[in-house]
């Protein structure tokens, strides 16, 4: 029932991020161009080595079930074992919930990392790493396409994750989240100043979503009785 719920909300948030891409491309002098190629070219270089050499399963496992880990430690819970392997890994916790199940396939780890990362260094040496900009972009575009290229591999894998949560509801949240995500991302890179305005946006596309299905029900309502 929450999953048929959220569902004008997906919608909406796909809305939002065609909306603002296009926004963008008018708007073809204001863009950052060469971050986005740079970003671009270590994704779609990440994307390859995925498709053609050996995967590295054993990192993404270690990322995965750490952010179990993170999960369970921020619900209050605690870890009784922690195991890694190129085949699988398993986190044993007192707690259990759609949060700490979904949360690798909602929280890019490998992506997130990298990021802080960046930003330490650029809090603490500013003028020596402002020049090595683009090579942070490139490693975080290839963070990116490791982490969607797992995730989307795992979608359709019977996981316990989404069998613990349900795979209908499990595919909603990750999909409305990761759009969420990557929408604020998106925003903020190309227009840190105006969040409020993307704010905006995205509460008034949810809106008219909602407003729409409501008056659907309440045709089919009247049709019926």
């Amino acid at each position: 029932m929450l999953a048929v719920f959220l569902l004008p909300a997906l919608f909406a948030s796909g809305w939002c991020l065609c909306r603002l891409a296009w926004q963008y491309v008018e708007n073809w002098a204001a863009v950052p161009w060469m971050n986005l190629a740079v970003f671009a070219l270590g994704f779609s270089a990440m994307t390859w080595v995925y498709l053609l050499l050996p995967r590295w399963n054993w990192l993404y496992v270690f990322g995965h079930e750490t952010t179990h880990v993170l999960a369970v430690l921020m619900s209050g819970g605690k870890v009784a074992e922690f195991k890694v392997s190129a085949t699988g890994g398993q986190v044993t916790a007192d707690k259990l919930s759609a949060w700490i199940a979904l949360a690798p396939y909602i929280v890019p780890f490998y992506p997130l990392v990298t990021g802080l990362a960046w930003c330490g260094a650029r809090w603490l040496w500013p003028a020596p790493l402002a020049r090595w900009e683009l090579v942070f972009v490139i490693f975080w575009g290839a963070a990116w396409a490791f982490h969607l290229c797992f995730t989307v591999s795992l979608l359709k894998t019977d996981q316990p994750d989404f069998t613990s949560q349900g795979w209908f509801f499990s595919i909603v949240v990750i999909l409305l989240c990761n759009l969420l995500i990557i929408s604020a991302l998106l925003w903020l890179w190309l227009a840190p100043g105006a969040w409020r305005q993307g704010a905006w946006e995205l509460w008034d596309c949810a809106a008219r979503s909602y407003g729409f299905c409501g008056e659907q029900i309440r045709r089919l309502y009247g049709l019926a009785f």
